[in-house]
């Protein structure tokens, strides 16, 4: 570990770091004096022999393999520290031929109010600022991908965040296909249908419940696609179905680690960029058929997420029917549409004007919709490695199967594709007892096989009621300066209601002064204080407290 004492940046203040990494504001020889570290040096054609055996398998289509090497900013990178008292920690890492790179983490914590960001070592891209809202009761994380093969993770801290960081990083994810980025070729293949055009038009909701599945395994890193589903309860507990045959390899650290990305999709018809990264870290492992992929089942796996998922993604919890009907022919000539990340791609819908109970080669008969695509307005939309475990949906909107796989591609548009249904995902596997996906989607026992979809909310077009969450005070929206103090300090809150009591406590742990907040400014006296440093203690209405620090001149 380096120290590198930055008394050059006086200038720069909190707001403008919010908005790229301290990294970009430093010159070209200061820069320079980030250490950099190779992870990896992995054989392009053994990474290629992996992503060519999973295809062929039809098992998780693996597109990167973590290069394990263990970190923290104990033993790696540099700290800066600021003339303001803020400090920073830089980790430049190099892992030659990846196209993509991110950083995982065995134990993680960050702190209230400091916060990460991850970028090219050529300043080109970068991810972030993530705070404590990443935090897991499984203290694991990773950061989503940053393109190139040298890139730099950065930590930083303002001056009044009194708490340490917990960065233990364990490897770094090396990506070398499926890697969406204009400098590289594209991901998917040239005949697939971005959501955004026509065909999406009346699947807006749908659309917003698949996600992106990033899954380590032991056999590498796989790409998968998973819906959000609803269950009997409306109560949003956060479910994502999938495909067995993406699962079966993960352990649970695996599953600790699996990265759910939302709202992934162009923003146009064809051309555009998606949204910013909405990304969270961590499941847990439900159920699945046990089945081997589908080879004595339906294949199916049944995914609950860690973290809560914030409300600014408007995630949708998709609707279902297991009752193992047929589904029939719309108005516009279609039966079934999937929507899913080919590729790991941005969300592309296909659309299938036959969809019969079928059997997946090799499988249980009649446990598969077996489905053939259609050529649409825009283009003929099939299936590739990265839509497994994607959604088809009926004409009422309600999902009925799982894809496992099949022949379709875009030289060979109507080869059959392959779908578990839900039906006998429900009770049809030979899976452990508890394990059938109506123990989960109909916990309450109900006996309900159909369930539309909904939103977060109390109305009946959104009756999926949350637990509520109350209304709190963030971090951030408290402000102390000057934050060191010859008699007064000035205390910032437009929230001042959410706000119980201010403490100040002395080094010792001493309790010196206490205070209430009545208006947005707060003029606070210290002049009886002596000098040293001290802590204001923040409680919030719930009785949840943060704290920050100032000196005492």
């Amino acid at each position: 570990m380096k120290l590198f004492y930055a008394f050059l940046f006086s200038v720069l203040g909190l707001g403008t770091l919010a908005q790229a990494p301290f990294g970009y504001s430093l010159s070209g020889h200061d820069y320079d004096r980030i250490p950099k570290t190779q992870v990896a040096s992995f054989d392009s054609n053994e990474l290629w022999a992996l992503a060519n055996q999973s295809d062929k398998d039809g098992t998780l289509p693996i597109y990167g393999k973590e290069a394990v090497y263990s970190m923290n900013p104990s033993t790696h990178g540099v700290w800066t520290y600021l003339p303001n008292g803020d400090k920073v920690w830089q980790l430049r890492v190099t892992s030659p031929g990846a196209l993509s790179m991110d950083v995982w983490f065995s134990n993680f914590y960050v702190p209230e109010g400091a916060f990460i960001y991850a970028y090219a070592a050529d300043r080109s891209w970068f991810v972030g600022p993530y705070g404590n809202e990443e935090n897991s009761p499984l203290h694991t994380y990773r950061t989503p991908e940053v393109f190139g093969d040298d890139i730099v993770f950065e930590y930083y801290q303002p001056y009044e965040v009194m708490e340490n960081p917990i960065l233990d990083i364990r490897g770094f994810g090396h990506f070398f296909r499926f890697v969406h980025d204009d400098r590289f070729e594209r991901a998917s293949d040239v005949c697939e249908v971005d959501v955004k055009c026509p065909e999406g038009d009346e699947w807006t909701n749908e659309i917003r419940s698949v996600v992106r599945l990033s899954i380590p395994s032991t056999g590498g890193v796989g790409l998968c696609s998973g819906t959000l589903v609803n269950n009997t309860s409306y109560d949003c507990k956060n479910y994502i179905l999938t495909a067995d045959h993406c699962t079966q390899d993960s352990q649970d650290a695996d599953f600790a680690l699996v990265s759910v990305r939302f709202n992934y999709q162009k923003n146009s018809c064809g051309s555009g960029v998606s949204a910013a990264s909405q990304n969270k870290v961590g499941t847990y492992r439900r159920a699945d058929s046990n089945d081997g992929g589908g080879s004595s089942g339906s294949d199916f796996a049944l995914l609950e997420m860690v973290l809560a998922i914030p409300s600014n993604y408007n995630p949708y919890y998709a609707g279902w029917d297991a009752s193992g009907a047929t589904p029939t022919i719309s108005a516009n000539n279609w039966k079934v549409v999937c929507i899913h990340h080919p590729a790991g791609d941005y969300k592309k819908i296909s659309t299938a004007n036959n969809c019969i109970s079928g059997t997946w080669p090799g499988g249980v008969a009649n446990h598969h919709w077996k489905v053939t695509w259609m050529q649409t307005v825009t283009n003929w939309g099939v299936t590739e490695g990265g839509s497994s475990g994607s959604p088809i949906f009926d004409k009422n909107h309600h999902q009925i199967g799982t894809l496992t796989g099949g022949g379709s591609f875009c030289d060979a548009p109507t080869a059959n594709d392959y779908y578990g249904k839900m039906d006998k995902h429900f009770t049809s596997n030979p899976n452990p007892v508890n394990e059938d996906l109506v123990d989960w989607l109909d916990a309450a026992g109900t006996g309900l096989l159909v369930v539309d979809g909904s939103y977060v909310g109390p109305s009946l077009s959104q009756p999926c009621l949350s637990v509520g969450v109350e209304e709190s005070l963030a971090f951030q929206d408290l402000k102390l300066f000057p934050n060191q103090v010859e008699d007064f300090m000035t205390v910032q809150c437009a929230r001042f209601d959410l706000l119980k009591v201010l403490n100040v406590y002395s080094q010792d742990g001493k309790l010196v002064q206490t205070f209430t907040l009545n208006t947005e400014n707060t003029t606070l006296d210290f002049s009886n204080l002596s000098q040293g440093m001290y802590f204001v203690s923040v409680v919030r209405n719930d009785g949840s407290a943060f704290n920050k620090k100032f000196v005492k001149l």
